[in-house]
């Protein structure tokens, strides 16, 4: 994994999306202030839902409905999809290639849905069709793009886009997110898009794992998933996604 030096002689940037790329945790800490609320009456209640009695929260839903929104939030597909994933971990798809997109398109197919593309092809897709979102706390089943994860392009610059992708497959009471993706091998990974800046919480539970290597000349020290997100996608399984 090569790693990116970042420029700080830079003109101030003038749109949301050039703040994302130079000062993503801007971007990231205003999304988190904004939703934070979302998962306060789940942190503050003794029980945890369970899948088995959790209603499917869709985006259509009234705004009544989703007053007092869950940690554990479901989509039609979303069992299929964190099954496939699990299960894709142990027993990887030969006929994908050995990356983060062929495995998350190996992963999508199984369940039903037909994928095959590169992170941007399938950001590109889920753009268009308005499915990009940045809702703190995911649908399981949801796409997960990450930016700068490496220097794609060897230019030693904080510029690499679409550099990562990972799928949702469970999401914890106090909002982590269970995270299954290919990087360096098929595993697990944690993000806590409300404590951003925290790699563990205060009773050791790790928040955010890491997504990219310490550098010695990577003077940004973004290193973990929830610096390094940049959305999530609920996938819409009658859009064409090749």
């Amino acid at each position: 994994m090569h790693l990116a030096q970042t420029k700080r002689e830079s003109p101030r940037p003038d749109t949301l999306f050039e703040m994302q790329l130079r000062y993503p945790m801007f971007v990231l800490s205003l999304v988190s202030v904004a939703a934070g609320w979302r998962v306060h009456t789940a942190q503050q209640s003794n029980a945890v839902p369970s899948p088995l009695n959790v209603d499917v929260v869709t985006e259509n839903a009234p705004v009544e409905d989703q007053a007092e929104e869950r940690t554990l939030r479901f989509t039609e597909h979303s069992m299929q999809i964190a099954g496939s994933a699990r299960q894709l971990l142990k027993s990887p798809d030969r006929n994908y290639r050995n990356d983060c997109s062929g495995y998350i398109s190996s992963v999508y197919t199984h369940a039903g849905i037909d994928m095959d593309g590169t992170v941007a092809q399938i950001y590109a897709h889920a753009e268009a069709a308005g499915l990009i979102h940045h809702n703190p706390i995911p649908h399981i089943g949801d796409l997960v793009f990450f930016d700068n994860t490496h220097d794609r392009n060897n230019n030693g610059t904080w510029d690499d886009v679409r550099t990562h992708i990972a799928v949702v497959i469970d999401v914890e009471p106090d909002g982590t997110a269970v995270l299954a993706h290919k990087g360096s091998k098929y595993a697990l990974l944690r993000m806590n898009l409300l404590h951003p800046m925290a790699k563990k919480g205060p009773e050791d539970q790790e928040w955010n794992g890491h997504l990219r290597r310490y550098g010695r000349t990577d003077t940004w020290s973004l290193y973990l998933a929830s610096q390094l997100w940049s959305g999530f996608a609920t996938v819409d399984p009658d859009l064409d996604w090749k």
